[in-house]
């Protein structure tokens, strides 16, 4: 019997599409000998389909996705398991229930339905879904010929497994425990697992524990590809009950693979696949390549165009946009200022360069210059009003700030004037400035994707070293030994206002991925209390910035936006 894990890149909320490909690889499967094709959850609503689930006229075009889906095995003489919505049967207050349907080749279906719905992070499930009661004996599907009995299971219901995640553990029940006792020897977990680094392997750890505990073959089967911040990386396999894995579809990419039942050696590659995800910078990499390619394919956007300082974090994210999208898809844009450096102006014409890529050179001291003068007028109703006809008494951040203001306008003026090829602004702000609100609200926060906001300023360096690598280094070295600046005021530093950036990103890491209050982050010895004090609240006071910024790629285990929800109005 040969089983097909079908590791599909669906697109929320087109369920032509996602229908498309399900029958396109249904017919894969069967010409390949498959008897059965499994697909990730949700795959025919596409994965989160988020609030599209209110919509009538949405869940019965999934309904009708499936109806289709059924005809096709009927056809093909194959059996399918896909993820799909489902009419709420158990009572309560949702109408829906998030399901695996089991269709058979003579067109019957049977549905597993998801017992545990996960609340944190990204996820939001029991806004639209009523969990399955776990009372509810799940069917069990039997190949009696082959001796197998598939128990399915959808996503967080494998993740619950109380040996492996002890005090992690979210919920009561294990719905694989229950599987097992009705008599499943294969478990089955259709998957929307979004990328987090270390995840890959942390997951391929728990399928490991869980066939090795319930002397069992698991079968996962994930999503992949980008939905707007989240990025799911795939990495379907089988597991079988000593842990040996004889078959994988790898990860960050859309592939097929075709298990024979009957075998059992270990995948001789799938020590070489797991070394890429294994590597924090490569597996970074891959989920941005990933993210940064599938946002503008599902957004119909064709070209990019980048405001290119000289500094690290453009060039990085230049290189990265050129390396996904080709040269002829990327526009360069150096804004050089009143203390704009030579040697920044010629790092980022040098980039430019060595990438291949279109570059223009804007300089906008002098409309900087005019709107001072119309500003602080001293004869001006405004700086006669408001500061009593003295500039010293003007804040010295609105000039820098206008500064960057006139590079956004820039930036998002030449994305407008562009008619013919729908252009999108990346923004280039790591998640250290992010997070200390070292970034300017509609200057370089301008932009429809901010690349690299979820990677922290020393994992940058780490990635523009590792792109240097792989693109024959059009990253100069002079940039990855400069002292960051912004370069908005005479010899400015970024120490200046922050701490220097391994202690400014250690304190990141603890305060928002691990939840550590200042004292117990002072306690750790990454700072003295005062520094770590005044950087949470730079971190805090940024909220309201952050509550506008353009929607981030996420590659850690809390990212800004989506899936880090914090009050603004706090009472600082």
């Amino acid at each position: 019997m040969k089983i097909a894990l079908c590791q599909i890149n669906t697109i929320t909320g087109n369920v032509r599409y996602n229908l498309h490909r399900i029958l396109t690889e249904l017919e894969n499967a069967a010409a390949n000998g498959a008897r059965l094709a499994i697909f990730p959850e949700l795959c025919i609503p596409g994965y989160p389909p988020k609030d599209l689930l209110e919509y009538r006229w949405f869940i019965e075009e999934a309904a009708d996705a499936l109806s289709r889906i059924q005809s096709q095995c009927r056809a093909l003489g194959i059996d399918c398991i896909c993820g799909t919505v489902h009419t709420n049967i158990f009572g309560g207050k949702k109408e829906l229930l998030n399901a695996a349907a089991f269709v058979r080749s003579t067109g019957d279906i049977q549905f597993t339905f998801k017992k545990l719905l996960p609340t944190y992070d990204v996820f939001d499930e029991t806004r639209y879904f009523e969990p399955c009661p776990s009372d509810c004996r799940s069917p069990i599907f039997s190949y009696a010929e082959n001796n197998i009995r598939i128990g399915v299971s959808i996503c967080e219901d494998i993740w619950n497994d109380n040996q492996f995640w002890k005090n992690e553990r979210l919920y009561e029940f294990d719905p694989i425990e229950s599987l097992v006792q009705q008599g499943a020897n294969v478990i089955v977990n259709i998957s929307a697992s979004p990328f987090v680094v270390g995840k890959p392997i942390k997951r391929l750890e728990m399928l490991r524990h869980t066939s090795r505990r319930w002397d069992v073959t698991v079968v996962l089967v994930n999503q992949v590809g980008g939905c707007d911040q989240i990025i799911f990386d795939g990495g379907s396999a089988v597991v079988l009950a000593d842990g040996s894995v004889p078959a994988a579809a790898g990860w960050f990419t859309e592939k097929t693979v075709v298990w024979d039942v009957e075998r059992r050696d270990p995948l001789p590659e799938f020590a070489r696949m797991t070394q890429t995800v294994a590597d924090d910078v490569q597996a970074i990499h891959d989920a941005l390549s990933l993210g940064l390619s599938d946002y503008l394919k599902k957004t119909g956007f064709q070209q990019v165009v980048v405001g290119n300082s000289g500094g690290i974090d453009s060039a990085t994210v230049l290189t990265l946009a050129t390396e996904v999208l080709g040269p002829n898809a990327i526009l360069s844009i150096s804004m050089p200022g009143p203390f704009t450096s030579e040697a920044t102006r010629r790092d980022s014409s040098e980039v430019a360069r060595r990438l291949g890529i279109k570059h223009f050179e804007i300089p906008i001291t002098e409309p900087f210059e005019v709107l001072r003068r119309i500003l602080e007028d001293p004869a001006g109703t405004l700086m006669r009003e408001l500061f009593a006809g003295d500039s010293k008494k003007i804040d010295k951040l609105a000039n820098e700030n206008l500064q960057a203001r006139l590079r956004g306008n820039i930036l998002m003026w030449i994305s407008n004037a562009i008619s013919r090829t729908r252009t999108l602004v990346l923004s280039t702000g790591n998640k250290s400035e992010l997070a200390a609100g070292y970034c300017t609200l509609y200057g370089d926060m301008a932009g429809g994707l901010a690349v690299i906001s979820d990677v922290p300023k020393t994992m940058v360096y780490k990635l523009a070293r590792f792109l240097n690598s792989r693109m024959g280094n059009p990253i100069p070295q002079s940039i990855l030994e400069r002292e960051p600046t912004a370069e908005l005021a005479p010899n400015q530093k970024d120490t200046d206002t922050l701490p220097p950036y391994p202690v400014l990103d250690e304190i990141i890491r603890l305060y928002i991925e691990e939840f550590l209050s200042p004292e117990q982050i002072a306690e750790l010895g990454v700072a003295d209390a005062q520094l770590v004090r005044k950087t949470i609240a730079m971190i805090d006071r940024a909220e309201y910035k952050r509550a506008q910024a353009a929607p981030g790629l996420k590659v850690t285990s809390k990212a800004f936006g989506f899936g880090r929800r914090m009050p603004i109005t706090r009472g600082f």
